[in-house]
């Protein structure tokens, strides 16, 4: 008889000094600090196994979360301080804020790349290298420019080494400059219609690269913009 598999996706927050290590480096230290809670975890296959798990879009250096997604399988259901035993192995700014239970769902998870389609983020502009004070009436007619713009055109090189500008207006949701913050939803995971589209890409587009920001992923959404 096979042994049942529990299927596990955390909600964890990468805050700190942690906005400045890599995707890798990231995924390394989850990995470690599952290992360090001693759990019956599922391996992978092959010579050198190591944890089955799955991690959401990279977060590109610079920028805080919290709503990092991690799948990952257990032989035996998790103990119920599990919390205290995971924030008690890892990083001090790695807080988990959800753990989900999926053992009982038949059908296979999808992957998370593919399951998240959208990402909202907070900015906050923290400096602007020209000027002593923040312009933030320069912030709001640049977001408003934005709004009413039918292009977001960036060159990109193809990977035969070519030169193509693409059009990211359609990977740009929404967009508010509130309160000194802006909010917006951007394209992220894998899709054939609308290309991903990175915050700190879009950040130095639409505001030029003398602004400095302080940036959060708050939330994903599924391809419906149903939060995940």
């Amino acid at each position: 008889m096979q042994q049942k598999v529990h299927k596990y996706r955390l909600k964890l927050t990468k805050y700190g000094e942690l906005k400045y290590i890599s995707h890798l480096d990231w995924q390394n230290l989850i990995i470690k600090t599952l290992r360090r809670c001693e759990l019956p975890l599922v391996l992978s296959e092959g010579f050198n196994k190591i944890p089955k798990t799955g991690f959401s879009p990279a977060l590109p250096l610079f920028i805080e979360s919290e709503c990092e997604f991690v799948y990952f399988q257990t032989k035996e259901p998790l103990p119920t301080n599990f919390k205290e035993i995971f924030e008690k192995n890892t990083n001090k700014n790695v807080k988990m804020l959800e753990c989900v239970d999926f053992s009982n769902l038949e059908k296979k998870l999808p992957p998370l790349d593919t399951l998240i389609q959208w990402a909202k983020y907070e900015a906050k502009p923290i400096l602007n290298k020209n000027e002593s004070i923040l312009n933030l009436k320069e912030i709001e007619y640049n977001t408003n420019k934005c709004l009413s713009c039918d292009e977001i055109l960036i060159e990109r090189k193809t990977k035969k080494g070519l030169n193509k500008v693409i059009n990211y207006r359609s990977s740009l949701n929404s967009l508010e400059f509130k309160d000194g913050t802006l909010t917006f939803v951007l394209k992220t995971g894998q899709d054939a219609d609308i290309p991903s589209f990175r915050a700190d890409e879009f950040l130095k587009r639409i505001y030029g690269e003398n602004y400095l920001f302080s940036v959060k992923r708050v939330c994903f959404f599924d391809k419906d913009l149903k939060v995940l």
